[in-house]
């Protein structure tokens, strides 16, 4: 693609804020998970497909980004 000499010029003059990732609890501290391997630790959480069908408890255990058990 061929730019005039004004655009090719052309600098940024302002970006947006980095505020990067935000925080989230882990096994008692708080942490700002940058890449999937940041997160470990047990959770538990309840989900529903449809109100007739009743609800059902979810348990994970996440080492390094990885699922190593769910119940």
């Amino acid at each position: 693609m061929n730019y005039s000499h004004e655009v090719e010029n052309m600098i940024c003059v302002k970006k947006g804020p980095n505020h990067g990732p935000a925080p989230i609890p882990e096994e008692g501290r708080w942490v700002k998970a940058k890449e999937i391997k940041d997160i470990s630790g047990l959770s538990h959480g309840v989900g529903w497909c449809a109100p007739q069908q009743g609800c059902c408890k979810l348990t994970l255990n996440v080492k390094n980004g990885i699922i190593e058990e769910a119940g």
